[in-house]
Parts: structure tokens; sequence; C-alpha cells
């Protein structure tokens, strides 16, 4: 189809970066990408706009100039800074993230007559999977009834819901797992958390070492991959105005992350050790602005500008766990997306090595020696 003009929300982040990627690299796509800051990767044909979400007359300027946009991809997401855990219950942070999309899609909507699709960016915390005090049932499906909770996604989709009514446009809603990708300061990148910590143990001269105890069972999504189910929603029949889980199509112990990692890095993989990954990380990055100088690395020397708040998330590789709570949270069915036609799928541990890979090659991490 012809015309075809989509809008990338949340350009720096995780999803944001795969899906500049993505869709910068075809023909029949151009590319407008919005976020604070520009993307960590190459930009290619893509327009990037610096927007703060929650300045409003900042966005009706721009987005209120935008008639030719037929799709968005809203990937943004505001999380509180220094506690970021404590923010995911919190309704001024859901206020924040309900502003922040209405800031985009009022004057976006008034301008662009020929908008077709949505496709908003959501998580399993739709079902709760952050509440460990309840129960849910498992495997999380898109038919199970709202968890009550504060909780910006359901705000958003009601959001979207009452915009489209009486319209002809559609929506789509992921609901995605733990998320791995490119981007750098992201807030929920624990596999650059991952991958950092490695690469100072082998600075350091030190084994990478393997967590002990019970290891949470659970989902992963690589961005790249959601990155191509935004792009068969936009388009697809059977994608308009459905909701649905995506994820890698397996299920992975993070503990087992470690050898791959040790692996990919060509590095000494230790014996089993009791250890906090943050804890242990911290005491070396003080290696860590002399290691950018040292092999010409484009990430950041600033850790808060690497990690973002992925710190928060990143203890979850060592976190203790009770073993009656090893499979209780983080799984979701993948039969209904596949049932609508999309197909796609990748080994957990194929993506752990390929991000692994692409940290060096981007500069984020020393390559393998």
């Amino acid at each position: 189809m012809a015309g075809k003009k989509i809008l990338i929300v949340g350009a720096s982040g995780l999803v944001g970066t795969s899906a500049v990627k993505l869709f910068g690299g075809r023909d029949e796509w151009e590319v407008v990408a919005v976020s604070r800051r520009a993307p960590f990767v190459p930009l290619g044909k893509a327009q990037f706009i610096p927007v703060d979400l929650l300045d409003t007359a900042r966005c009706r300027e721009v987005f209120g100039a935008m008639n030719d946009i037929t799709h968005v991809a809203y990937t943004a997401v505001n999380e509180m800074q220094g506690n970021m855990v404590v923010g995911w219950q919190d309704p001024g942070q859901a206020a924040k993230n309900l502003a922040m999309l209405t800031n985009v899609m009022d004057p976006l909507l008034s301008a662009a007559k020929g908008f077709r699709h949505i496709s908003l960016m959501h998580g399993m915390k739709a079902y709760g999977s952050h509440l460990w005090d309840r129960v849910m049932p498992i495997p999380f499906k898109e038919s199970l009834p709202r968890i009550p909770h504060e909780n910006f996604y359901y705000h958003q989709e009601d959001y979207i819901a009452a915009k489209r009514a009486g319209h002809t446009w559609s929506s789509t809603v992921f609901r995605t797992a733990m998320i791995a990708g490119d981007a750098i300061g992201s807030n929920m990148n624990s596999y650059l958390v991952l991958g950092i910590f490695a690469a100072l143990r082998k600075e350091a001269g030190l084994p990478l070492p393997q967590p002990t105890g019970p290891s949470m069972v659970t989902d992963v999504a690589d961005a790249d991959l959601i990155a191509e189910g935004l792009e068969w929603a936009a388009e697809s029949p059977a994608a308009r105005n459905e909701t649905f889980n995506l994820t890698n199509g397996d299920v992975f112990s993070l503990h087992d992350a470690f050898p791959i990692v040790a692996e990919a890095l060509n590095m000494e993989l230790g014996a089993p050790d009791n250890f906090e990954i943050i804890t242990e990380l911290r005491k070396l990055l003080h290696l860590w602005p002399g290691m950018v100088r040292k092999y010409g690395l484009r990430a950041p020397e600033d850790p808060g500008a690497l990690f973002g708040e992925s710190l928060e998330v990143g203890g979850a590789w060592t976190a203790p766990i009770a073993a009656t709570d090893v499979v209780r949270y983080g799984l979701a069915s993948t039969v209904k997306i596949h049932q609508h036609g999309f197909h796609g799928v990748i080994d957990t541990a194929d993506m752990i090595r390929k991000y692994m890979r692409r940290y060096q090659e981007l500069g984020v991490i020393p390559p393998v020696a």
C-alpha cells in the first residue's frame, strides 16, 4: 500500500530502537522517530525529532503538524527515577504515562486525516506479574480479566478505545516479557547489565560466576522480534483492535544465561556461587571509564547514562527465589498471536549470543580477544 509513514514514539528505548532499524530498512516506509534523546544506533533514513512527551505545548506543535502520518508505534514509557518498582503502582506515574500518549495522539489525530493504525507496547504487568502477593494463573492469556490495581496500561488502552470509536483506524496492543535489545540508557535492559558485568569481570581477570539456588523460569522477548510484530500488525487485518502476548516462543531459566555469556565473551566460567550481581558489578565499576578509553568504546563512561534504571531490574539474574515460585510469574501463552498469523520466534539462547555479539559490534563492550 502506498503512502505509509510511521511515527515511532520512544525511539531511543529497547523496542523503539529496533523499530527504527526495521522500518528504516524498508523501502515502502517513511519513518519519523521521536524521543527525548536520539537512539544509540544509526538512524539510517529515519527523521529524528527530539520531543519531551510531557511538554504539552511542544507536543501540540510537533504532532499537530504531522498531517501525513499513517501509523504509530508507541513504545514510550516514563519510569519513576530511583524507585522504578514502586512506580509501577503509583497513580502519579500512571497519570504521566497517560498524559504522554494523550499529548501525542490528540494533536496527531486532528492533523493526520489518513491515519490507519497504532500499536501500543505494554507488558506482563497487565496481568499483575509484579504483584508478588497474588497468585496468578499460568500461563497469562489475553482473555484474562483485568487485575484491580493502578496500571497505566489500562488507562492507555481505554483512552485509545474511546478515541477509536466511530473511526476507521485500528489499534493493536502487544504484551511482552523481559526484553533484550540494543538500547543504551534504557530503564529495562537487564541483558546489557549482564553483558557489562561479564566484561568487567573479564577485564579484572576474574571468571564469570554462576548463581546458586533455584532459577526463575520465564519468558523473554527479543526487541528485534517485537519490531517484526509491529510491522505485521501495522498492515494485517487479523491484528485490528486485538491484544497479543508476544515472546520469543520458548521459556528460559535465567541462570542458564551465564554459561552462554561466558562462551560468547570467550571468558572463564566460574563455579556456582552465592552472589548478588548488582553488588558485585558496582565493586568493579571503577574500571569502566578506563575500559571505554582503552578499547575506544562508544558507550558512555557514566554508569547512569549507560544503564538508566536497568540496574534495578538487572538484579533478577541472581535474586533469591523460593522453589515454589520458580514458575509462578512471567509465563505467557502466545497461541493467540500465532493463530492470527504472526509466526516469528527465536531461540532465547541464540538471542543472548546475538546481543553479546552486537554489543561488541556497536562498541558497547570490548571485542572478544
